[in-house]
């Protein structure tokens, strides 16, 4: 019965010392999650007022934190190396000329800006921006080509656009009605 007390609380103290050595490993080899917020709000230049973040959740298989966070009622997101605090990806830029948000990421001179895609959205839907209510709006890249991506919902109905961020042109547009 000694014998046996002696195992069981071995065993336990071993996977003690294994759980507080992983518990030291990744709080010493990774980034905390309020240094990553750090981070966002030094990229974007906003106050940490003017950010909700949604998630900040951590892939330690690719070694990188996935953050999503809400500036002015819009989503954005980031990937930023765990352990280095570089930023893999973005879609969220200052304009520096005006240091001001201007809603568009690393565009490209002849780029059109994420505002203008949206316009053209809108447009295109018959809708006013005070009659909408925005759920995503970011650029991605889909198949090499620089697109943006809006979405937003009006009347019960979600409108969804892909719009080319060179050209200005509608590469797709989806309307769904939204269940309750």
């Amino acid at each position: 019965m000694k014998k046996t007390h002696i195992i069981i609380l071995s065993i336990i103290g071993l996977l003690l010392v294994i759980g507080i050595g992983i518990f030291i490993y990744i709080r010493t080899t990774y980034l905390s999650s309020n240094e990553i917020q750090d981070i966002v709000i030094k990229d974007t230049g906003l106050s940490k007022n003017d950010i909700y973040f949604e998630s900040i959740d951590l892939d330690s298989d690719e070694n990188l934190y996935d953050v999503d966070f809400y500036y002015n009622n819009v989503k954005y997101e980031y990937k930023i190396d765990a352990k280095k605090g570089k930023i893999i990806y973005n879609n969220f830029s200052i304009n520096n000329d005006t240091t001001e948000n201007n809603n568009s990421n690393n565009t490209a001179k002849n780029d059109i800006t994420l505002d203008e895609a949206r316009v053209i959205a809108l447009n295109n839907a018959g809708l006013d921006e005070n009659q909408v209510t925005f759920t995503e709006t970011k650029n991605d890249l889909d198949d090499g080509i620089k697109v943006y991506d809006i979405e937003f919902i009006y009347n019960n109905q979600e409108y969804s656009y892909e719009i080319d961020a060179t050209s200005g042109e509608i590469i797709s547009y989806n309307k769904d009605n939204i269940r309750n």
